[in-house]
């Protein structure tokens, strides 16, 4: 591959235009525009991957903010788009053999609803149904796709039908000799690991497939994760959270695969990610109190090389690079610092800045951002972000957005939005980032410590976080909103019904709401890793009806009123189902009609033709930004001022 590709967007751009260029010196021209897919810009690019030779791309586009993929191939030479069509491919990489001949991928059976329809649903069309069914992903299986042939003919590499809930993922090898299969059950951070020659799985292939091709099970449990970061013929890299719960990295001999030996051991601060390039340097991404740092490891000892400067605190993203080559890229961002892409030269260990992201009227110097660490109600030290303008002397009376998400050992670390940075300038408003349990900031225990039986303490964690802000004159209860997406709406949810008092306003996005049902629709079964699962014994099923957000709305005593709610969903979030919050809000109004001391509104905002959230046009998000600050002032009390003092 001689070509360098990136992703662009002039910021009103409904999608991230894929840009390409010889050098890093030639002028980019745009290689693929998502953006002409549409007119409303709702289809957009999901997975993606070229042959190890640059030859071809092999593309996912999904239609609506669905989850679902439809593969396509592009000869780059020729710029044509083959004929090779792939459907029903979710939660998939796309990884090619080395000789350009065809990829593996992951894919489901088409969902019984939509097959029972008979009515032919392509990601092309401008009606496209995929997406707005709850069927259970079931029975998914890794397939071979050949360059030229029909899906149709993809030949069935791995499944297992006795366990149709797991999830197979294939992966080629950096030196193209291996397939891994990676196995997992859940969303929890544990995996089987499965190998096969890729000489063996090929002559699978050529013998017209027929079952599952043979497999070492290197990795027979789940026990604990494996990450695949590179081989030297049979020694193979992993990241691990194995007797690490803030991950390593270890070797594993295919020759002798009961001994496992530390490469780089368990260290006080989270190994966020690892990428080999250079042939013998590990890229090194640790996590310390929610921000990060880069290092540069040998591949042969696992000592240090070099710590990588970067600009401020904040967080480390997109690295990439081959291990053949002698340099990576990074991109590095925080709350007001818009993102900056790096290019590491291996030879001379230096970084240099390739781009940096422009947004009109944005002056980093006009913010502060600082970390405090509070207790929370058993004493536990939380860390959360707050960003203000600079120098501002607080009274009790703030407008105060307060996030958290806690869930799935997810981290929050820094990041860049430019509607976070409008509401700070024009509400004169705060921002509060709470790191709670549940998350992935401190590890494996850190995430364990709100899961499960122990969920109530990432509650707890971000109520006591709302607490802090008021203690300390940040804002008070008629200022204060909350706000937590997916996972982080089942928090916000959880929190209103627990807290009503401590809170104006409360946006709970594309939240789980119903927590003793979530696990019959589309992937939920996944979560119950994190959440339990109400069908499985007494204890889980008291648990979570305790806190479901659904099954715990009630008027409060006195004179105390719910927050103002409005809560956001879309028609095709098949991640999780919009039928959770339309019941939820349902429940809200039922709950709350004829209470005279309810002044504050209870909506529901529905969005069409968009999903969980990836994918979503930026025209979309601007309007629901623009909904949901409206719905903020119009609560709190607060101005939006178009000017900036």
């Amino acid at each position: 591959m001689d070509r360098y590709y990136f992703y662009k967007n002039d910021g009103l751009q409904n999608q991230y235009v894929l840009m390409t260029q010889k050098t890093l010196e030639d002028a980019p021209e745009v290689f693929f525009d998502p953006n002409a897919l549409s007119s409303d810009g709702t289809k957009s690019l999901g997975p993606s991957s070229f042959s190890e030779s640059g030859k071809y791309w092999a593309y996912g586009i999904t239609a609506s903010g669905s989850d679902w993929n439809t593969l396509y191939v592009k000869d780059i030479e020729t710029g044509k788009t083959l004929e090779d069509k792939v459907e029903w491919v979710k939660f998939s990489g796309i990884s090619w053999l080395h000789d350009d001949s065809g990829f593996f991928y992951s894919r489901y059976p088409e969902p019984k609803t939509l097959a029972a329809k008979g009515e032919k649903d392509e990601v092309e069309g401008d009606d496209v149904k995929r997406g707005s069914e709850t069927d259970s992903n079931l029975n998914m299986a890794v397939y071979f796709h050949k360059i030229g042939d029909p899906s149709s003919m993809d030949t069935l590499i791995y499944s297992d039908p006795t366990v149709p809930k797991w999830m197979f993922r294939a992966q080629v090898s950096d030196d193209g000799e291996y397939m891994l299969v990676t196995v997992s059950e859940s969303t929890a951070p544990v995996n089987r690991l499965y190998t096969a020659k890729v000489s063996d799985v090929m002559a699978h292939v050529a013998a017209g497939g027929g079952g599952s091709v043979g497999v070492t099970k290197l990795i027979d449990n789940f026990d604990a994760g494996y990450d695949y970061v590179t081989n030297e013929k049979e020694l193979f890299y992993f990241k691990t959270n194995k007797d690490a719960p803030k991950y390593k990295v270890i070797t594993i001999d295919l020759g002798d695969p009961g001994t496992t030996k530390d490469l780089i051991p368990h260290k006080e601060d989270v190994l966020s990610d690892a990428l080999c390039v250079a042939n013998n340097l590990l890229v090194c991404v640790y996590m310390k109190d929610a921000h990060e740092t880069l290092w540069i490891y040998s591949l042969t000892d696992g000592s240090v090389k070099q710590q990588v400067a970067l600009p401020d605190i904040g967080s480390v993203a997109n690295c990439t690079g081959r291990k053949e080559d002698s340099e990576f890229f990074y991109s590095f961002g925080g709350f007001v610092y818009p993102g900056s892409k790096f290019r590491f030269d291996t030879s001379s260990m230096e970084s240099m800045l390739l781009r940096e992201d422009k947004v009109v009227d944005h002056d980093p110097s006009y913010f502060e951002t600082k970390q405090v660490f509070y207790a929370s109600k058993d004493g536990t030290k939380i860390p959360m972000f707050i960003v203000c303008k600079k120098g501002k002397v607080f009274t009790g009376d703030t407008c105060t957005l307060l996030y958290g998400y806690g869930g799935f050992s997810i981290s929050i670390t820094p990041s860049f939005s430019p509607f976070r940075t409008v509401f700070i300038k024009h509400f004169d408003g705060c921002l509060a980032v709470a790191n709670i349990r549940g998350g992935g900031e401190y590890g494996e225990e850190w995430h364990e410590a709100g899961i499960k039986l122990t969920k109530q303490n990432g509650f707890t964690d971000f109520q006591c976080a709302a607490e802090y802000l008021v203690d300390n004159k940040y804002t008070n209860p008629s200022k204060l909103t909350i706000n937590g997406g997916s996972n982080g709406g089942l928090l916000v949810g959880a929190c209103v019904n627990q807290r009503p008092d401590l809170f104006a306003c409360a946006i709970p996005q594309v939240g789980v709401m119903d927590m003793l049902r979530f696990h019959k629709f589309t992937i939920g079964y996944a979560w119950c890793s994190d959440y339990g699962c109400a069908d499985e014994d007494e204890a889980n099923f008291k648990n979570l009806y305790g806190f479901s957000p659904l099954h715990n709305i009630k008027v409060p005593e006195g004179d105390v009123q719910y927050p103002a709610v409005l809560v956001t969903t879309a028609d095709h979030d098949d991640r999780v189902v919009p039928l959770h919050s339309m019941k939820y809000a349902a429940q809200l109004q039922h709950a709350f009609k004829g209470v005279a001391k309810q002044k504050r509104p209870l909506l529901i905002r529905v969005d069409v033709k968009a999903g969980h959230g990836a994918g979503k046009p930026t025209s979309k998000i601007i309007e629901e930004i623009a909904d949901i600050y409206a719905f903020i002032g119009a609560n709190t009390g607060t101005e939006c001022k178009r000017e900036v003092v």
